[in-house]
């Protein structure tokens, strides 16, 4: 009959469309309230019609797993018609894929205005529709009677293009109404009807950071610890004054993951924050210091590739904790996170990426070793987060001995904080050398009698550091190595041998890469280091007589060559910033032949200079840039992934093949995505990235044309992905030293 409406629709499976936009709205607005104290302009608008376009008789014929139907667009061009706001509209088009550059022109006027009225012409206003058409204050008869005629739809899109200005100021605006969106929109579509969800809020801990100090075991650098954070905290009282950028600058061994925390729970506590955020450059850190925060805090997030909780079977895991695992949300009040998902949080233009945008208002944020973002990037990054705290309420704290040149933070620590005495000397080679050579030169400074540490540029420098250290007389149980090749397993399980030697006061020898660059806490009498940017080498020093014993430690940095002569650290570091390292090191005084010396009390005064020129050399790089351009939808990513390097799992028993092949045999709906993640980070602790020629090299050595998988050292699975059986383990994987590639197993093995 004439004007009757058609029977109910879906958005997903057995859930009316009504519900999921009224739920997606209400929820969004909840967090919102959570977070940002208030609720943006049209987010109501964005929530509840998002989705209106699902209405239409093919998405509801792909419910039913026949067809396709890109419901966002026809739903954006019914809300800007709506609302008339290109924010609005922008949000909802892109809310399943990532935000456009210039999508104004490239996208919008761009666009078939006839064939979009067909397709709006076409999806009705069906049953259960007016609790939404009523909170919109609009009562259309068709949706197609909200769209305006040609001429005035062409008026509009003009009106629109010249007040639009594609600033950062709109890209905020987008930002937050997009992470509010998909936050809610993915939450609902996975917890489905009636969901009762409750974000939790920030709980004050009380005193438990007294009891923690009172605890502590006593060392040589307890006293002045204590001194360091009275007076941090004493100046910091006086200095933070609401939102800003901070920074706080302290020598290693000052015991700063404690006293950021206690410095981040008081600003929560003076300015109601509604949460503390951690960010640390490695995953290691990452979960030293996330135990440091659960001794404090009754509930914390640890948010990396690798955080996997099996506190619980995943039949009794929660709507919103299977919500947070699959796309990495950061619902609790405390999160410790990484540098790499910070990033994407912020820059990212794709949807999933950036739900946890909004969680950065009104918080405590602390960057412990900020130096770790490459340096092209410093200067656009410290404009990104003045320009958060001005817009979102938002404290930074920026944490490290090494602190750059990024941003105009004001400072938290007194000047006059140093430590007690000198805890070591160090001494620049110039002039190049082999590793047989490093070596001699070590041994004279009696690399066996002393606890020592050597770091590498690259894993295969390491490697075959290792095994001519092995030819000499070090006992095997002293030595250690750590680079990525190993796996994230053995190398926690080796630190916690090192740092139990250390406790015992047992000898130990440990080779590695920039593995142990920063916040790992060891300490060793002798340290070695091949040239690096100085940051890097003052991270490594940091682990030279670490706790002020009564014996000076002692640093050695060389220039490293490899056989054909060229050098290490040409393959790993930008060129500049090595070049720098060596004209600020090179200025001090050369004595008989010997090394270029300094101690640790000339550092600050070096990296001062250091990151001057630096700051002087950088250009404007960087996404904070693209965003200034309006090119939003530029990758975000913070680090450059290695070049045809596979992932390879490390299966000692069996149980990884067979945890893959389960993995193969589950779905991808939406309900079997949550099981696939969970499979995926529990295997992942037993994985390494390694170049796939080096895969291919072991492969044809151990006889590609076996047939029986069960005969065969390592195997590819598919593209990108390969597996050391447990015959290889041992050989081709070593769990005390990692990966070995096949040429260096020859030369030391066979």
């Amino acid at each position: 009959m004439p004007g009757l409406k058609p029977g109910p629709v879906d958005s997903h499976p057995g859930r009316p469309l009504e519900d999921h936009l009224l739920q997606t709205a209400n929820l969004a607005e909840q967090i919102a309230l959570q977070y940002l104290g208030q609720v943006p302009e049209n987010l109501q608008a964005v929530c509840l019609l998002h989705d209106v376009a699902k209405a239409h008789a093919k998405f509801q014929k792909r419910l039913k797993g026949k067809g396709r139907f890109p419901h966002a667009g026809p739903s954006a061009y019914i809300a800007l018609s709506v609302t008339g706001d290109i924010v609005t509209a922008e949000v909802i088009r892109c809310h399943h894929t990532h935000l456009a550059s210039n999508f104004i022109n490239e996208i919008w006027c761009n666009s078939n205005y006839q064939e979009i009225r067909q397709v709006v012409g076409e999806i009705p206003v069906w049953q259960g529709s007016e609790a939404v058409t009523a909170r919109l204050n609009i009562n259309p008869g068709k949706w197609q009677e909200l769209l305006p005629s040609s001429e005035g739809w062409d008026d509009l899109l003009y009106e629109i293009e010249d007040n639009t200005v594609l600033d950062v100021n709109l890209w905020l605006k987008i930002k937050i109404l997009y992470s509010l969106l998909v936050t809610a929109d993915r939450l609902d579509a996975l917890s489905g009807r009636g969901i009762n969800l409750e974000m939790p809020g920030f709980t004050d801990p009380g005193n438990v950071i007294e009891g923690i100090l009172a605890g502590l075991k006593p060392t040589p650098l307890t006293k002045w610890r204590n001194q360091v954070r009275n007076e941090v905290l004493k100046k910091a009282e006086k200095t933070i004054s609401g939102p800003g950028v901070y920074t706080l600058t302290l020598p290693t061994g000052a015991g700063k993951t404690l006293l950021a925390l206690d410095l981040a729970l008081r600003i929560a506590r003076q300015e109601s924050k509604g949460g503390i955020i951690y960010v640390l450059p490695f995953i290691t850190i990452v979960e030293q210091n996330s135990a440091v925060a659960k001794t404090i805090f009754p509930s914390v997030q640890e948010d990396h590739h690798l955080a996997y909780d099996d506190s619980s079977p995943e039949e009794h895991t929660s709507q919103l904790q299977r919500f947070v695992s699959l796309f990495r949300y950061w619902k609790e009040p405390v999160v410790v996170s990484t540098f790499a998902k910070l990033w994407e949080v912020l820059y990212s233009p794709r949807g999933n990426a950036a739900m946890s945008f909004h969680r950065l208002a009104n918080a405590v944020v602390l960057l412990d070793e900020p130096q770790s973002i490459p340096a092209r990037f410093w200067k656009g990054f410290g404009n990104t987060l003045e320009f958060i705290t001005a817009k979102l309420n938002t404290t930074f704290i920026l944490i490290t001995a090494t602190q750059p040149k990024m941003v105009r933070g004001r400072e938290l620590a007194p000047e006059s904080i140093s430590v007690p005495k000198c805890r070591y000397t160090a001494g620049y080679f110039k002039e190049p050398v082999g590793i047989e050579q490093m070596l001699v030169t070590l041994n004279r400074y009696e690399m066996s009698r002393l606890n020592t540490m050597v770091v590498a540029n690259t894993r295969r420098a390491a490697l075959e550091i290792l095994f001519m250290i092995k030819r000499s007389n070090v006992d095997d149980d002293s030595l250690f190595f750590l680079s990525s090749w190993v796996t994230p397993a053995d190398r926690k399980r080796m630190m916690s041998e090192i740092k139990t030697r250390e406790e015992r006061e047992l000898p130990r020898y440990l080779v590695a890469t920039q593995v142990v660059e920063a916040g790992v806490d060891l300490s060793f009498d002798l340290v070695a280091r091949d040239i690096a940017p100085l940051d890097s080498i003052v991270q490594v020093a940091g682990r030279c007589n670490r706790h002020m014993s009564e014996r000076q430690g002692q640093i050695l940095i060389f220039e490293l060559i490899n056989e054909e002569g060229r050098k290490y650290a040409s393959s790993v570091y930008d060129a500049v910033l090595v070049n720098i390292t060596r004209e600020v090191l090179g200025k001090g005084l050369e004595k008989n032949g010997g090394p270029i010396a300094f101690s640790e009390l000339e550092v600050q005064d070096m990296l001062k200079e250091y990151y001057t020129r630096i700051a002087d050399a950088l250009q404007d790089d960087g996404p904070w840039f693209d965003i200034q351009k309006g090119n939003w939808d530029c990758q975000a990513t913070l680090f450059e992934e290695p070049v045809y390097e596979s992932t390879v799992f490390i299966d000692r028993s069996g149980e990884i093949k067979a945890t893959l092949e389960e993995l193969n045999e589950t779905g991808n709906k939406l309900e079997d995505r949550d099981k696939r993640k969970q499979l995926w980070k529990k295997i992942q602790e037993h994985a390494i990235s390694v170049p796939e020629k080096e895969l291919d090299q072991w492969y044809e050595a151990c006889g590609a044309s076996i047939w029986d998988e069960n005969e065969k050292d390592i195997d590819k699975i598919s593209a990108g992905l390969w597996i050391v059986n447990p015959r290889g383990v041992g050989r081709i994987y070593q769990p005390d030293i990692g990966f070995i590639p096949w040429e260096i197993y020859q030369k030391y093995y066979d």
